[in-house]
């Protein structure tokens, strides 16, 4: 069941003939990351769980209108608070036993404080993670969540360690890994599908850099198109899917003017970016969704990030880079070709063994019977 929030209307009277639902899981989710690595969790949880749908980047997911249409130049502090306003009044008219959030978006800390103010309990999936930089909205979001939470699904053993150096650990911390094996399994269409999109994009496998940049420190960031012209001017073709803020951001610095290598696409659907991830020479990224998918794919990811709450990533997957020495470090990547890649092979998935989404759902049912 999925729970639609609508636009604020006059208060009315409460119904005197159907009471209020209350009962089941809550899931609350409100962005793609958020579906993708929770519909594992879902299909554990089964008929138990419904889903509270929030925000506006969901079109694919189902049929029903967004909650609100927030846009990403809109306060966040002004996102939280009509996101925290409509998951109030679906917890209090529809009380559910427990709320599932996951990682540290701004949907995240706002069902986590919809919880909080109802007295309901409250799961966090991919507790503990730490970037240490607080210019960060996330990093402040996921130490926020982390403290209101009953129970902390942490995906890592460092995960586990933050939780108990920030003296949370009289709280219920389980080590279930997170969902990524399972979800990229999932939407990781066969490989003769693979070849067929790699086809379609006149590309050849091993012999391109996939990108994804979309955090406003590296968008707006005056070496970023320089740096990615310059590297699809080296000879590897560079495939960039951009929301209007990076597209826009490329023509106002005519990035893409004699740069025939450089690709700038629009949103892909994610079983289509997973079949060009799993056989891109090397990913480059800002996003932590696409960090943890590459450790499952074995590729080599550039994370350009002043640091990544997913530091395992860095041990054998990938290093940081800024967008000033972006076009550096990928070429140093690139040139190891592929004798680095074959490392990667054997190296395990420190998220997730296929068996998260398990370990997730006994801990909301342990919740659910203690209530």
């Amino acid at each position: 069941m999925t729970a639609i929030l609508q636009q604020p209307t006059r208060p009315t009277a409460p119904s005197t003939t159907t009471p209020p639902r209350s009962g089941g899981v809550a899931v609350v989710v409100g962005t793609r990351p958020e579906i993708f690595q929770l519909a594992p969790v879902l299909c554990e949880l089964g008929d138990l769980a419904r889903v509270v749908r929030v925000g506006r980047d969901l079109p694919a997911f189902t049929e029903q209108p967004p909650v609100f249409h927030d846009t990403p130049a809109d306060p966040r502090s002004g996102r939280i608070a009509v996101a925290l306003d409509r998951l109030d009044r679906v917890f209090a008219e529809d009380r559910p036993d427990v709320v599932v959030v996951r990682g540290a978006t701004t949907t995240a800390l706002a069902g986590a404080l919809a919880a909080n103010s109802n007295g309901i309990p409250l799961v966090h999936v991919d507790a503990g993670l730490r970037s240490r930089d607080l210019t960060v909205p996330e990093e402040h979001n996921r130490v926020l969540v982390d403290r209101l939470s009953d129970v902390l699904c942490a995906p890592t053993r460092t995960a586990v360690a933050n939780l108990h150096t920030e003296g949370l650990g009289g709280k219920d911390i389980r080590l279930t890994g997170n969902t990524t094996a399972e979800a990229v399994g999932h939407r990781l269409i066969a490989e003769a599908d693979r070849w067929k999109v790699l086809d379609k994009w006149g590309l050849t496998p091993d012999d391109y850099v996939l990108a994804t940049l979309d955090r406003p420190e590296n968008v707006d960031h005056p070496a970023l198109t320089r740096e990615l012209a310059r590297l699809a001017r080296a000879g590897y073709p560079v495939v960039l899917p951009a929301d209007p803020a990076t597209r826009a951001a490329l023509i106002r610095s005519n990035a893409l003017s004699g740069a025939t290598n450089l690709r700038v696409v629009n949103r892909l659907w994610h079983s289509e970016f997973l079949a060009l991830a799993s056989h891109a020479a090397l990913l480059v990224t800002d996003s932590g969704a696409v960090q943890e998918e590459a450790t499952v794919l074995k590729r080599p990811v550039l994370v350009v990030r002043r640091s990544t709450e997913r530091p395992e990533v860095l041990h054998h997957f990938g290093r940081l880079a800024s967008p000033d020495d972006l076009a550096d470090a990928a070429l140093g990547w690139l040139a190891k070709g592929a004798a680095a890649r074959a490392t990667l092979r054997d190296a395990p998935c420190p998220f997730g063994d296929g068996d998260s989404s398990t370990r997730i759902a006994r801990a909301v049912h342990d919740l659910v019977r203690a209530g």
